[in-house]
């Protein structure tokens, strides 16, 4: 119990300790709306995701092709995985921000200490951050084809006969759910971006 709450007290959610408070808490609150969207996604729109995907054919192995092409990487896996990659991040931001602070003083930790080693470290850990925000959106917009996935498709896979036309039941609440989760991204890339600019500038020594 002791460990977990330290833990849970060096836990900066992928933020460095030069991060500020502001965002040190915003890039909280973002990780645990997105995981409430996930959470709620899951137990509504992608519950019976497949079953919600119907074509007008008789042939059997048909729609699941079709559904295979219409959507070859569910976006509720996709943002899932971008999850657990950020909290992946998150982790190992906090095990080295909790490593540089340790009470044994080597030659190694003095120089972890110093303060241009820690900047950089810090830039380092928003641009990674804002890498895997950015990897996962433009992977989003790649798989569906733009911004907004259409309700209504025409499958050509072999499986089927001609002119076959599928339609998502669930389109416009995968649409809403997914295009959210893009919007926490974005802002999660534009905190990442005001804290890089942030430790660009310089600090004023205390008096």
């Amino acid at each position: 119990m002791i460990v977990s709450n330290n833990l849970l007290k060096h836990y900066r959610f992928g933020a460095s300790q030069r991060t500020s408070r502001i965002g040190r808490v915003t890039l909280a609150a973002l990780f645990f709306v997105r995981f409430g969207i996930l959470a709620l996604g899951a137990r509504t729109i992608w519950m019976e995701e497949s079953k919600n995907f119907i074509c007008n054919s008789s042939q059997m192995l048909c729609t699941p092709s079709c559904f295979d092409e219409f959507s070859p990487i569910s976006s509720f896996n996709l943002f899932a995985l971008q999850l657990v990659v950020l909290f992946t991040h998150a982790l190992s931001v906090t095990y080295w921000s909790r490593s540089t602070n340790q009470a044994s003083e080597t030659w190694l930790q003095a120089y972890f200490r110093e303060r241009k080693f820690q900047v950089i470290m810090h830039m380092l850990c928003l641009l990674s951050r804002m890498v895997i925000e950015s990897v996962f959106i433009y992977t989003y917009y790649e798989v569906t084809g733009g911004v907004w996935l259409p309700e209504v498709t025409q499958c050509r896979t072999r499986f089927c006969e001609k002119n076959v036309i599928c339609t998502d039941m669930n389109s416009f609440g995968k649409n809403i759910f997914s295009l959210s989760l893009c919007v926490v991204s974005f802002t999660s890339i534009i905190i990442c971006s005001l804290e890089l600019v942030l430790s660009l500038l310089p600090r004023r020594s205390p008096k």
